[in-house]
């Protein structure tokens, strides 16, 4: 039989990722937040328009720290 610990993380519903990017029709890249469907604002700065590498960095850094702030 598994272990308590186990069974509740089994059960647990996956983290959603607040975090996503999205295709602009000039062909760059948006950050947007999937909670409010908005670009991004990080220090006042909406992350809208960039290269895709870009974009992909900043998604997983954003969802990284917004993973550990709803764990706290």
């Amino acid at each position: 039989m598994p272990s308590p610990t186990i069974r509740s993380v089994e059960r647990s519903a996956p983290m959603t990722r607040r975090y996503d990017m999205e295709r602009t029709p000039e062909g760059t890249w948006d950050v947007i937040d999937v909670f409010t469907g908005m670009p991004a604002v990080e220090l006042g700065v909406p992350l809208i328009d960039m290269p895709v590498e870009e974009a992909d960095d900043l998604v997983e850094l954003l969802n990284l720290r917004d993973k550990k702030r709803r764990r706290d």
